[in-house]
């Protein structure tokens, strides 16, 4: 919700919530103006009707009568809006009016300002004064200050319009945010998938043809070329480390038997260095064809649920003679941790970081198993030189060889078979140093059960 709250789209939703609102109030205005001028000319016809009703009761029995029907206040002259005065010569009359206005006697109706009780607030009303053929002044008028109840009712709609639109506001915020923060998280997920090397990944069609639509259209042809790429990049790899294996046998065999014949020498330890070289060759065409194999998913499905911690403690036990023979003290700390994994690509993966601190990592090796944040965690830790952060990504490239690491036999696969294995697992390679900036921490993140 705050993360809803803060984006683009709950300022799209203000905005259309704000313009929706001044639409509202300007039609309530509207409305409002349409209906005080409706109340206008029916007020403008009340005072007509009454002004030729009086007149007609003049004509009828003179002024006389006429101050008869005002004082009786019958007719349209008992309408409490209704003012009526009559000056001049003979009897005077005047109802619901404390003070008669002053009102041009051209048969046209004037806007005026009258009081109902003496020293009472002026209010607004509408006028008419007629010249009598005696001399005598008729006026009538009615009051045209807006009804209250008529303010009332528009102040409550203009109430009602705010509620409403605050409300579908609100309501469209949540699911425009909802619409679109679901179709964004499904191609999110799926770039995640492709950057973690799942290329088989595609965004689900939703036909809606809309914008996402389109992105997904893109995004999925452009995993299909991405895909295309390197699975031609991997077979050509493979098919290249697999023709080399016949020959790099061919020419082991050839230096093996030239080593059986030759004297004690020059020529003796010239050979033992190109099997020495050769061995290297075999072993990283084998690393290479293995790697195509893990990161192509050509293996077979051999994971099963396994307990991380046993894996570990049974390499470290493995590798604690060659440790010791290395001067190097090798530890473990296992917690028991459940995952579904391969046994054998697993161990191959651990292996290979123990190998690597075995080579560059000092005098102390410690292996911990346990969980953090949901995750199952290997971890493999040293107090060597480390790896610099600018080229912790570089390491876990294909053949990459730091500064360090080029005087020592190896193929420069050890890493990227690592980070391989554990995408296959849905997991990740992570490495990082100690807190104090020394050594290497290389961490094996996987799901955990």
């Amino acid at each position: 919700m705050r993360r809803l709250l803060s984006s683009t789209v709950a300022r799209l939703v203000a905005a259309i919530f704000l313009v929706q609102l001044i639409s509202g109030g300007a039609a309530i205005y509207l409305l409002r103006m349409q209906m005080l001028r409706v109340v206008h000319a029916e007020r403008v016809r009340q005072v007509g009707e009454v002004r030729d009703d009086l007149l007609q009761e003049y004509y009828d029995g003179g002024r006389a009568r006429l101050a008869e029907a005002i004082a009786s206040r019958s007719g349209s002259a008992a309408d409490p809006l209704v003012f009526v005065a009559l000056r001049g010569d003979g009897p005077a009359a005047s109802t619901n009016v404390a003070e008669l206005p002053v009102v041009r006697a051209d048969g046209q109706v004037h806007a005026v300002e009258i009081r109902h009780s003496p020293g009472g607030a002026q209010s607004e009303a509408l006028a008419v004064a007629h010249i009598l053929s005696d001399g005598s002044q008729l006026v009538v008028g009615a009051s045209a200050a807006p009804d209250r109840s008529l303010d009332l009712a528009f102040a409550a709609a203009l109430g009602l319009t705010v509620f409403v639109t605050s409300l579908l506001a609100l309501a469209g915020a949540l699911f425009l945010g909802y619409a679109i923060s679901r179709r964004v998280h499904s191609i999110a997920q799926t770039a995640e998938a492709l950057a973690a090397g799942n290329f088989a990944v595609r965004v689900p069609d939703e036909g809606s043809g809309d914008g996402f639509d389109h992105l997904r259209r893109q995004m999925n042809l452009m995993a299909e070329r991405i895909g295309g790429l390197l699975g031609e990049l991997q077979s050509v790899s493979s098919a290249l480390a697999h023709d080399l294996r016949s020959p790099v046998a061919r020419l082991r065999a050839s230096v093996d038997t030239a080593m059986a014949s030759a004297e004690p020498g020059a020529s003796l330890e010239a050979l033992q260095l190109a099997r020495s070289d050769v061995e290297a060759l075999e072993t990283m065409l084998s690393t290479a064809l293995e790697l195509s194999r893990v990161e192509s998913g050509a293996i077979p499905d051999r994971r099963r649920l396994l307990d991380l911690g046993e894996i570990a403690a049974d390499l470290v036990e493995l590798y604690e003679p060659l440790a010791e023979q290395s001067g190097v003290d090798l530890a473990v700390r296992a917690a028991p941790v459940r995952v579904n994994a391969d046994r054998e690509l697993l161990s191959r993966a651990l292996a290979n970081l123990i190998d690597n601190a075995l080579k560059y990592g000092g005098s102390r090796i410690e292996v911990e198993v346990g969980e953090s944040e949901g995750f199952a965690l290997v971890r493999v830790m040293d107090n060597g030189a480390g790896i610099a952060p600018a080229d912790r990504q570089r390491a876990t490239e294909r053949f990459a060889r730091l500064d360090n690491a080029r005087t020592r036999p190896g193929a420069g696969l050890g890493l990227t078979m690592v980070q391989a294995v554990a995408r296959l697992h849905g997991g990740a390679l992570e490495l990082s140093s100690h807190g104090d900036g020394g050594g290497l921490v290389a961490a094996i993140r996987l799901p955990r059960l």
